[in-house]
């Protein structure tokens, strides 16, 4: 890592010292052990502090890259001692001592200098390799905030680097600037709130605010509803721009999986909530039949994905269990939307739809996995006897897929499922190739559907050859899924199979 120190005095320019710390730990999650020191152990995670900025006339200490430091609640002594000498802060940030202190000092650089190389030192001298590699909460959690906390000439601030690609693989070449993952993820961390210990919970808070200061720019700016992308500027249609429907800077309506999820991250009051709860009842199927859809849904009066007047209906079981979801945790009154949205949803399941024609009953998520896992989040905010009569199948599909698929990222999905389900599913076994493969997993959790508009059977045979599909990536989402599967398994780490 490299250390730039800058001073502005009478007569001193800029003075930069670089130190280059080949810790073991600095170079990746393999080197990641448990280390004794002083008798404590420590587990060693990597954080990138980047937010304090340099400017002109003001002295200011940046630690650009990742450095070591210990979390953890044994070797307090220590972790004290980095707090009160470099960071002077509880949650991985750089405390930046007023400019009258610090402006006109550079013996403050130099007690920098020391205090990082006394730590070292120390590092060196009583390091004690353990054999046994793992992954913790603690680690997952400042790898999330890290990757919201990265500065990048595309994504704006708060928001959770994304990909898209139209091909199935994982590739960062096109970039994606979304409010969707960033409401997932809060989803995630509010409902395991009270699993994070006091410390945890600081960066909780703040990966939270972030992403509901980086929500406005996606709000619509003459109702409470959100949009996939930015609603502040003109965005053209990010997929392909040469569709007639979709020319010069157009794009989609705000969507009600953006919108239910962006009320409940950013703690809309229950006016509010069911203030959007009487918009949505008018973006349902109220022109049945429903051209969209197979034969046997076609009068459903379920809601459609999209707030669009002029956008056609489209039925999606995930975003279903998203709007109930929302429905159930606000304590809003059941609509005959809501029961029509239900009445859907476990048509779906009884007819195996979501296992024969997963694409089709949810175009967006387009997995069976994926969908088994919306049904285990709604069912655990509170009981629903219509889902609760059917539990039994949904058990068996997600075991059974369990069992056949190869992919540790499914596995952990489904696990997290079936742990919702009261189930004790095996724990799974994580080499340090699976939780890279876990980040940048070729299965994507979204999908923007464009054949899912269009009418039968039209609509399924695009789907079938995944004509016009594109896949959506985001890393910490991924590692987000990683961590509720470890909060919802009660294990504070898994060991890393070598």
């Amino acid at each position: 890592m490299f250390l730039y120190i800058k001073f502005f005095g009478n007569k001193l320019w800029y003075f930069m010292a670089s130190t280059v710390v080949s810790l073991p730990c600095t170079f990746g999650l393999s080197w990641q052990r448990w280390i004794a020191l002083e008798k404590c152990h420590f587990n060693v995670r990597q954080n990138l502090i980047i937010f304090i900025l340099v400017h002109f006339r003001r002295c200011r200490t940046i630690v650009q890259d990742q450095i070591p430091t210990f979390v953890g609640r044994t070797g307090k002594s220590v972790r004290n001692f980095l707090h009160q000498n470099i960071f002077r802060s509880r949650h991985n940030h750089l405390h930046v001592m007023p400019d009258s202190d610090r402006a006109s000092d550079p013996k403050n650089g130099c007690m920098l200098l020391k205090c990082l190389a006394t730590f070292i030192i120390l590092v060196f001298i009583n390091t004690k390799i353990i054999a046994q590699d793992t992954l913790t909460t603690d680690y997952l959690l400042d790898k999330i905030e890290t990757q919201q906390l990265k500065r990048n000439n595309y994504f704006l601030d708060g928001i959770f680097p994304s990909y898209i690609n139209a091909s199935r693989n994982f590739k960062t070449k096109k970039k994606d600037n979304t409010i969707f993952f960033n409401t997932l993820i809060v989803y995630v961390l509010k409902a395991n709130y009270d699993k994070f210990s006091s410390e945890q919970k600081v960066t909780c808070d703040s990966i939270i605010a972030r992403s509901t200061r980086a929500s406005k720019y996606f709000k619509n700016k003459t109702r409470n509803t959100y949009n996939f992308w930015r609603t502040d500027t003109a965005t053209k249609f990010h997929y392909s721009w040469w569709l007639p429907i979709f020319k010069g800077n157009s794009s989609l309506p705000d969507d009600m999986d953006d919108t239910v999820l962006g009320l409940l991250m950013n703690d809309e009051n229950k006016d509010s909530a069911e203030a959007l709860h009487q918009l949505m009842q008018a973006y349902i199927n109220l022109k049945p039949p429903l051209k969209t859809t197979y034969k046997v849904y076609k009068n459903d009066s379920a809601y459609s994905t999209w707030f669009g007047k002029k956008f056609p209906v489209v039925f999606d079981v995930s975003v279903m269990c998203n709007v109930l979801s929302f429905v159930q945790q606000t304590n809003l009154q059941w609509t005959k939307a809501d029961s029509a949205s239900l009445t859907y949803i476990i048509k779906t399941i009884q007819r195996n739809d979501i296992e024969n024609h997963p694409a089709f009953v949810s175009p967006y998520y387009g997995n069976t996995s994926i969908i088994l896992y919306h049904l285990a989040r709604l069912m655990s905010i509170k009981p629903i006897n219509a889902l609760e009569a059917i539990k039994p199948q949904l058990i068996t599909i997600a075991q059974q897929r369990l069992q056949s698929t190869e992919n540790t990222f499914e596995k952990m999905i489904l696990s997290s499922a079936l742990i919702q389900w009261n189930q004790q599913p095996q724990q799974l076994n994580i080499s340090i190739n699976d939780f890279r493969n876990i980040e940048q997993n070729d299965l994507p959790f979204f999908i923007g559907n464009i054949p899912s508009y269009f009418k039968q059977p039209w609509k399924e045979d695009f789907i079938n050859l995944r004509l016009l599909m594109y896949n959506h990536y985001c890393p910490a989402w991924n590692d987000c899924l990683l961590l509720e599967y470890l909060l919802l398994s009660r294990n504070s780490k898994v060991k890393i199979q070598k």
